[in-house]
């Protein structure tokens, strides 16, 4: 839970400068998370009985349509993600510190 002084941190400061190397790429991956959000909490978009498409109010065929959407726009966040990636760094190497646990 805490980590002995002197320890050196698990992130490296390398990710952190990664981010800032790249700004854009980091303003588009916090637009498109923050739009996916957005888009799904403002109710008073999509709170609507009509248009319908047969049975169904607009309220349920904006959710039908906009969850796969949002899974291609989290897609699309994850590659970015990926690409500010320091190049020595993969998520595979067991020493990453990826998922592990300390006592």
């Amino acid at each position: 839970m805490t980590e002995p002084l002197g320890a050196k941190s698990r992130t490296p400061r390398s990710s952190w400068e990664s981010v800032s190397a790249h700004p854009v790429i980091s303003a588009v991956i916090a637009i498109l998370v923050i739009a996916s959000v957005f888009f799904s909490l403002y109710v008073p978009l999509y709170a609507r009985a009509t248009p319908k498409i047969g049975a169904f109010p607009f309220f349920y065929f904006y959710l039908i349509i906009y969850m796969p959407i949002v899974g291609i726009v989290l897609g699309i966040v994850i590659w970015l993600q990926k690409k500010l990636e320091p190049a020595g760094r993969s998520g595979d190497d067991p020493g990453s510190g990826a998922g592990e646990v300390t006592r």
